[in-house]
Formats: C-alpha cells, sequence, structure tokens
C-alpha cells in the first residue's frame, strides 16, 4: 500500500515536472500583434500645361476676316493654315460666312460632306479667297487660298453678270488639256448652281485659241443659275474664241444650245484674273 503511494507520488511529481517545461518553451510563441502601416497618400495628378495658341496670318490675309483666339495658326507667309478644338463644324462654317459678308464679300458655301467638309469661297470686286474646313478626330482645320475671280455675262433667254470665284489656282503649264470654269451654289433654288467649264484640248500654254475646225476643240458647257435639269447649255455653233494670259484670260462663244430645247440659247462671255504666285 505505501509503496503504491510512492509509485503515484512519482508520477504526479513527473506531470508537474513536464508541465512546467513546456510552459517555458511555449513563452515565445504568445501572439504579437503586427504594427499597423498607415495606407499612402495619393496625390492627384497634374494636367499638362497647353500651348497658347499661335496668331498670326499671311500678309495677303484680310485682316476684316478675324478667327477667335482659340484658332492656332500653323502656317506661314505664303500659306494660311489654322487650327482648333472646336469641333462643330457647321458653328465654324457660319461663323466665317458671316465675318466675310461683313466685310463686304459675296459667299457660296459648297457641301462637300456634311458635317464633315465644307468650302467656303468668298469674292469681293478683283479679289476672292477659297477656304476649306476638314473635320477630324478631334480637331478642325482651316485653310486657306487665293483664287481667282471670273466675270461672267450671258445674254439671250437667260441674262446674267456677275463675279464667281474660282475654285483653284489656275495652272497654265502646255498639257494635253486645260480647263477654266467655277462651280458654286445659287440662291434660287435648292439644286440651283453656276457652273462654268471651258475646255481646251490640245493645249499649248499661254496664247489664243479658236475653234475652228482643225486647230482646237473647245467644249463649252454652262449653267447659269438655274437648276442644271433646265438651264444646261452646250455646242456653241456660233463658235469660240479663248485667250490664255499667265494670271488672266478671256473667253466668248456664241449660240449655246439648251440640252433639252435647241431653240433656247445663250451667248458666253467671261474674263477671270488670278494674284501672281
Amino acid at each position: 500500500m505505501n509503496a503504491m503511494r510512492v509509485r503515484f507520488g512519482r508520477v504526479v511529481m513527473c506531470l508537474m515536472t513536464l508541465v512546467a517545461i513546456l510552459a517555458c518553451n511555449l513563452a515565445p510563441l504568445a501572439f504579437t500583434p503586427t504594427p499597423t502601416v498607415p495606407p499612402p497618400t495619393l496625390t492627384r495628378a497634374q494636367a499638362m500645361p497647353t500651348r497658347t495658341p499661335r496668331a498670326g496670318a499671311p500678309a495677303w490675309w484680310d485682316t476684316r476676316l478675324a478667327l477667335p483666339a482659340s484658332f492656332d495658326f500653323q502656317g506661314d507667309a505664303q500659306r494660311a493654315v489654322w487650327s482648333t478644338r472646336e469641333t462643330n463644324i457647321a458653328s465654324i462654317r457660319d461663323f466665317l460666312t458671316r465675318q466675310a459678308q461683313a466685310a463686304g464679300y459675296q459667299v457660296f458655301v459648297v457641301t462637300q460632306s456634311q458635317d464633315a467638309i465644307y468650302d467656303v469661297l468668298c469674292v469681293c470686286g478683283t479679289d476672292a479667297l477659297a477656304l476649306n474646313l476638314t473635320l477630324g478626330s478631334d480637331v478642325t482645320v482651316v485653310r486657306a487660298t487665293r483664287v481667282g475671280v471670273l466675270h461672267l455675262q450671258v445674254n439671250g433667254v437667260v441674262n446674267v453678270e456677275l463675279a464667281l470665284p474660282l475654285r483653284a489656282r489656275l495652272d497654265v503649264t502646255p498639257g494635253s488639256e486645260w480647263s477654266v470654269g467655277t462651280a458654286v451654289p445659287s440662291p434660287r433654288c435648292a439644286r440651283c448652281e453656276y457652273f462654268v467649264n471651258v475646255h481646251i484640248a490640245p493645249f499649248k500654254g499661254v496664247g489664243d485659241y479658236t475653234s475652228t475646225p482643225g486647230t482646237y476643240l473647245i467644249d463649252v458647257q454652262v449653267i447659269p443659275g438655274g437648276d442644271a435639269d433646265e438651264e444646261d447649255f452646250r455646242w456653241p455653233i456660233g463658235g469660240c474664241t479663248v485667250r490664255v494670259r499667265e494670271n488672266s484670260g478671256t473667253f466668248e462663244c456664241k449660240q449655246l444650245q439648251n440640252v433639252n430645247d435647241q431653240t433656247k440659247r445663250i451667248d458666253v462671255r467671261g474674263a477671270w484674273q488670278q494674284p501672281p504666285p
């Protein structure tokens, strides 16, 4: 009996010793909270400064046609080119039209592509400007050039006398063919237009031309401000004479016939001039 008590006491002593050892070994494993790291402070990105639009225009530009300060001039002494972040091309077209009309120009607007490309043609006396407005992805570009003026006189079943802007500069370099003329809208109706085309083949350059058989082929088409289905005149049975100079010229064609009724006829005279290159 005493022996059993002794053994039991020894077992208890061993267990107590083991508990003490485990307590010492496990103490370093006690949980230590991780220190809190403050979140980084985010600063808002600063927008890159934009370049101030450059003002300017070529010396030949009519200063009465003042473009807004937001238009950035990108041309030089000869070229007139501007760009703007304004993408409402119709409002730019209307603004330039009003500016030109206020300066005394007669204005013709040609729609090349609705809400994308417009030609604004301005004529006043012997001066004419051709402006092209083209809408890009995020910018509108305005290009302007000096063009010639065509003074047109029509007599017959239609009587008209007015000045029209040429659509582009005339190049009188000799070649297989050459033409002078223009095409702009007429206010008479939605489909009405002023269309003139005097075509010469072959073209020898500066000189005089007649439609005498065996010399030069001169084709003429004139729509003097009406609908092309009603006022299309061709085939000058009275003949044509054309004089071409470096920056000017004249033509006279008689008895052009209406393609729908050849008894209706007109005589056409024209004189053009353009600024030197």
